[in-house]
C-alpha cells in the first residue's frame, strides 16, 4: 500500500488520530530504524490520545457551561472556601458514593466558577456533567 492509500484507509475508518500522526511517527521510526511494533504501537497509542481529547471536548460541551473555568484560577485566599475540599470534590470521588455536590453561598462568592471547574476536572478524569443554577430547578421539576 502507498501513502496516499494508507492516509485514506485511515480517514475511512476513522482513524483521525493515527492520520494526523501517521508521517511524524512513521518518520522518527524509520530514522531510528524501529520494528514494526513499536511503529504500531505509537499509531494506536497517538489515536487513543486523539480518541480522549474528543471525548473530553464533547462532554465539555454537552455540560453546556456557561463559561470555562479551572481550580487554578479560583483566589481561595480570603474567602471562607475550603480549599481541600473543593479540590477533593474535583477528583469525583463523591460520585463512587453516589452522591450529589451542591454549592451553597452568598452572591459573588464563587459557587459558578468552583461548580464549573470542579465539573470540568471530574470531566476530563472520568464523567459526563451538568450545572444548573437553582433558579432554574422550580421550572425543570414542573415540566417533568
Amino acid at each position: 500500500m502507498e501513502r496516499h492509500e494508507i492516509l485514506d484507509a485511515m480517514g475511512e475508518l476513522k482513524l483521525y488520530g493515527m492520520r494526523s500522526s501517521f508521517d511524524e511517527i512513521a518518520g522518527k521510526g524509520l530514522a531510528r530504524r524501529d520494528e514494526v511494533y513499536p511503529l504500531i504501537a505509537s499509531l494506536i497509542r497517538a489515536e487513543r490520545t486523539h480518541r480522549q481529547a474528543r471525548s473530553i471536548s464533547y462532554r465539555i460541551g454537552a455540560a453546556k457551561f456557561p463559561v470555562l473555568k479551572d481550580l487554578d484560577t479560583f483566589v481561595f485566599a480570603d474567602t471562607p472556601v475550603d480549599e481541600g475540599q473543593v479540590r477533593e470534590l474535583a477528583t469525583g470521588a463523591f460520585l463512587d458514593a453516589k452522591r450529589n455536590a451542591i454549592f451553597i453561598g452568598g452572591t459573588g462568592t464563587g459557587k459558578t466558577h468552583l461548580c464549573i471547574a470542579v465539573a470540568s476536572a471530574v470531566i476530563r478524569t472520568r464523567a459526563t456533567s451538568a450545572a444548573t443554577r437553582s433558579s432554574t430547578i422550580p421550572g425543570t421539576i414542573c415540566r417533568s
